[in-house]
């Protein structure tokens, strides 16, 4: 699995990319966390390399690939890590 941090993106905290399943779990600023499915390796690699990681998500992540929201907010006990909830939609 490959992670970067984005530490100068007030929107996207971290983006992490496992090839073996081709998802993509973009970790927002707020918290939440969104798993995309079958991003190929070069998105992931395109995004980490764009000058605006916000706006590139936005405009090749977002609207193009399946994905579920995690419940895994920092906020949260450890009684609801990982949890998942059933949803699957194109936003």
């Amino acid at each position: 699995m490959k992670r970067k941090d984005f530490r100068k993106s007030s929107t996207i905290h971290a983006a992490e990319y496992d090839g073996a399943r081709k998802t993509l779990d973009i970790i927002f600023a707020d918290g939440s966390c969104f798993t995309y499915f079958e991003v190929p390796n070069r998105e992931y690699e395109s995004l980490i390399k764009a000058a605006s990681v916000a706006d590139y998500f936005k405009k090749r992540i977002r609207d193009k690939y399946m994905c579920e929201e995690r419940i895994e907010r920092r906020s949260r006990t450890k009684k609801n890590a990982g949890t998942r909830k059933p949803r699957r939609t194109l936003h």
